[in-house]
């Protein structure tokens, strides 16, 4: 049942009952008396029934203890043996000394009701516009990155995703229906549920016999159960056929029994264990990991006292950055949190995640992918040359083109566009094209009768930043702003603890993300009114 939390003070307030024991200028008193008042807990009524059940515990009180919890990297035990013992943490809350505290079930049961749902987001958008309006915060420039969170699980090999899977399967299904347990487990190459069991096998030839058998089983077992009325939706169940789908494939064209084939590669997207259809693995240089990746933006203009975060996101592990470009600007313009101008890395920037943003009315700045930004590359004699290099007038208004010739001066026979892939197909002469002594460097394509050159608006837009980019020295300088946020990766992972997530799923991990963002912004405006004070009467603060 829902109850708000009385505003009354106490005579056991900290402040009260231990006079003078905190510094005057103590972090609790802030976050007391200008943060403590942002939470609106009307916002997180539809989480309770309105009339049956035990009455909640304080929702700001149980808020501001995720808030400590993602400052200081604690445990839910952790917090609870915290917070009785933490005069500062009583202080910040308005709690009593006396009173019942709030343990780490109570809280965690808090957290899962927020689970899926939008408010604690919301509560993070409108304590970020508060803190912005504080401290005078200038969100015209801002920087994207990301960073991986590293799931819980154990990274598998092909061999311990099969015998995990299998094993997983089975003994749900033992659980569940004993007598298909028996009867089927005689049919397998092993005994999967014994008790001393490795997901490893250091011998790499009889790794592979294994796992050619366990490929059999699992064939054998999607074959057996695929028609079954209850086991065919059994979670365990569906997980085995999408790993089978995804790592196998069947042979029927000789007789008797199918031959069963491994895959050189697994399909995209493949599900990397068992227990977690959420996570992916990904490997970037030595780095490897199986969970999810990150993206946060913040505010970066060099005038601002304080850089507060904007936006956090959760994705798969393998997702693209650039796909997540315009979800980003959009929840960024819903928020009025709209910038002029976004610093980005490569990942994020490319021909059509600029023609986006300026549509949406924002400069995005940073080089793009697929080039070296070796100098030496880019002014060596044997460069290939790219949409850039040829002579085009673009419209910035109706964001087309036309080439008016090419790197050296021919001027194209005709063009136009393919209604089929909507390229801009450019004729060149074929014979000037094959006594051109720079076709080894040129996209042209030379035919018999003519020589064709295919290229998109976003070829063109991709390879001009390119060129800004690198023989623009002040171009360069000015996207350097974007390294600022490498900073606040560090102190997202290191400080707030979300370099590994505590959860399993996508939207547990993302809720960890957003109160760790609260933590850090909570953080940052603590800061701010200790060494410069706040502007706005709503929470202006005398520094002493």
């Amino acid at each position: 049942m829902f109850q708000k939390s009385a505003d009354q003070s106490s005579l056991f307030d900290v402040e009260t009952y231990f006079q003078g024991v905190l510094p005057q200028d103590d972090w609790s008193f802030i976050y007391r008396d200008k943060i403590l008042p942002l939470i609106d807990e009307e916002e997180f009524r539809h989480l309770y029934d309105a009339a049956e059940g035990r009455p909640n515990a304080p929702i700001k009180v149980m808020l501001s203890l995720l808030i400590f919890m993602g400052m200081e990297r604690l445990t839910w035990r952790g917090v609870e043996f915290q917070f009785s013992r933490r005069l500062d943490w009583l202080c910040a809350t308005r709690t009593p000394v006396v009173r019942n505290p709030i343990d780490h079930t109570t809280l965690f049961k808090f957290y899962q009701r927020l689970e899926g749902d939008e408010t604690a987001r919301k509560l993070f958008v409108r304590m970020t516009e508060d803190f912005i309006e504080a401290c005078g915060t200038s969100i015209k420039k801002q920087r994207t990155d990301s960073f991986y969170m590293h799931g819980w699980l154990r990274i598998l090999s092909r061999y311990g995703l099969f015998k995990e899977t299998i094993r997983k399967f089975l003994l749900n299904l033992r659980k569940q229906k004993p007598g298909l347990y028996e009867k089927i487990k005689g049919q397998l190459s092993q005994t999967y549920l014994e008790k001393e069991f490795d997901l490893t096998e250091k011998d790499h030839e009889l790794a592979q016999r294994k796992v050619a058998l366990m490929a059999q089983d699992l064939y054998r077992l999607k074959a057996a159960f695929s028609n079954h009325r209850q086991v065919a939706h059994y979670e365990s169940f569906e997980i085995l056929c999408q790993v089978f789908d995804q790592q196998c494939q069947v042979n029927e064209s000789q007789p008797g029994e199918p031959e069963i084939l491994i895959k050189e590669k697994p399909d995209k997207d493949a599900l990397c264990t068992p227990h977690n259809p959420e996570v992916r693995y990904v490997r970037k240089g030595k780095q490897r990991v199986t969970g999810d990746k990150a993206v946060i933006t913040e505010t970066c203009d060099q005038e601002n006292r304080t850089q507060f975060l904007l936006d956090v996101d959760v994705h798969a592990a393998n997702h693209y950055d650039g796909n997540d470009q315009e979800p980003i600007q959009q929840r960024l313009t819903e928020n009025e949190f709209k910038p002029e101008q976004q610093y980005c890395d490569a990942g994020f920037v490319n021909g059509q995640t600029i023609l986006n943003s300026e549509k949406n009315g924002i400069t995005l700045e940073g080089p793009t992918p697929g080039h070296s930004q070796s100098f030496e590359s880019y002014n060596s004699a044997n460069r290939p040359f790219d949409a850039a290099d040829f002579k085009v007038n673009y419209d910035q208004d109706t964001r087309t083109m036309a080439i008016q010739s090419c790197p050296l001066g021919q001027i194209p026979i005709n063009q136009h566009r393919s209604i089929k892939t909507k390229e801009m197909l450019v004729h060149f002469d074929p014979r000037i094209c094959r006594t051109c002594d720079q076709a080894a460097r040129c996209p042209v394509k030379t035919g018999k009768r003519v020589a064709t050159w295919k290229v998109l608006e976003t070829e063109y837009v991709s390879a001009r930043r390119y060129h800004l980019y690198m023989e623009d020295a002040g171009y360069r300088k000015q996207c350097a702003i974007r390294a600022g946020v490498e900073a606040t990766v560090s102190e997202m992972t290191r400080v707030h603890g979300v370099r590994r997530s505590r959860h399993r799923s996508r939207n547990r991990t993302t809720l960890q993300l957003i109160f760790a963002a609260i933590s850090c912004n909570v953080k940052r405006f603590i800061r701010h009114g200790q060494n410069h004070g706040y502007l706005t009467p709503k929470l202006a603060l005398e520094v002493a």
